[in-house]
């Protein structure tokens, strides 16, 4: 059985993996669990009363398979598990993790070789330098590492594919807006803007982040970047101004100061990055939700959509 499936006061026992993992308690000091659980083409979170992550024991945890025997609810609009009992999965059961998890719809590897084939391409080398430099020094957490814990291209691979979507994009742009860009620069800054996410974040070699890391709360990944950055231009001595352009482009790509950008951008390729980026991420969002939804029907509330519901039309 798939989540898709499921219906309301439906009582089932069904295999999941679980991404998230949280004890919290009630207003009677009462403590629960709430889980995002995943089989590997929809979410769904679930809620388990009266117990705690130690109670549920080894097993029980982020990135693992269990068995639930649950009850399924509405909640605010959107189905929910009520779950009444769980457990580790054991050999009898025989379950194949992979089959519960969500991956890039391209091979990863297939998408790094195309930044390195197109980064060859560059005839600045001090561009080519440096991006290519860190496109190795992490190749081996960006095979794997999803784009966020959550809302967008929360995938294994998410992250290669958001900035494999947003170079393909840039490529276009380029040709149409052509006077004043500098493409190599603006490819530079599509591959490098969320660079420091793999620092940022606590990712499984499934692609499951089950924290933010110390360096994320404390900095984040604008910050992480940037840092980057100055450590990699300042072993290959990158000119100060290519150093300078590549550190804008990565602390302005969130647009404004409230969603998280210490700068707007003030370069036209910065602007072009920012754009990029909102729109790869929101599309991402309209796909997740339309795939779950018939024609001539609206999905569920999307909370970071602005808690909208989308409709897929019926052409």
């Amino acid at each position: 059985m798939k989540i898709k499936d499921l219906t309301v006061n439906a009582s089932l026992d069904i295999f999941l993996l679980v991404k998230e993992m949280e004890e919290d308690m009630t207003r009677n000091n009462d403590s629960y669990v709430k889980f995002l659980l995943s089989d590997g083409e929809n979410d769904i979170h679930g809620i388990m009363w009266s117990t705690s992550v130690k109670k549920l024991g080894e097993g029980v945890e982020p990135g693992k398979v269990i068995k639930i025997r649950a009850a399924v609810r509405s909640y605010k609009d959107n189905l929910q598990l009520n779950i009444t009992n769980c457990r580790p999965v054991t050999d009898k059961d025989n379950v194949n993790i992979n089959a519960f998890i969500k991956d890039a719809p391209l091979n990863s590897e297939d998408m790094f070789n195309s930044f390195l084939q197109e980064v060859e391409k560059f005839s600045n080398n001090d561009l080519k330098n440096i991006v290519k430099k860190l496109l190795m020094d992490n190749r081996m957490k960006l095979i794997y590492y999803p784009a966020a814990k959550k809302v967008h291209h929360a995938v294994r691979g998410g992250l290669l594919y958001h900035m494999y979507r947003m170079l393909k994009n840039a490529q276009s742009m380029a040709c149409v807006y052509n006077q004043y860009i500098n493409k190599e620069l603006l490819f530079s800054g599509v591959i490098l803007h969320d660079i420091g996410k793999v620092k940022e974040l606590n990712s499984s070699e499934l692609g499951i982040v089950e924290d933010y890391s110390k360096e994320g709360k404390l900095l984040g990944h604008i910050v992480e970047g940037v840092i980057m950055v100055h450590d990699a231009a300042d072993k290959l001595g990158t000119p100060l101004e290519i150093e300078l352009l590549l550190k804008h482009m990565i602390v302005s790509h969130h647009g404004l100061e409230e969603n998280g950008s210490p700068k707007k951008p003030m370069t036209l390729e910065a602007q072009i990055l920012h754009y990029l980026d909102e729109i790869d991420a929101s599309v991402y969002q309209f796909e997740e939700a339309l795939g779950n939804t018939s024609k001539g029907e609206f999905s569920d509330k999307q909370f970071f959509l602005g808690n909208i519901q989308l409709y897929r039309n019926e052409l």
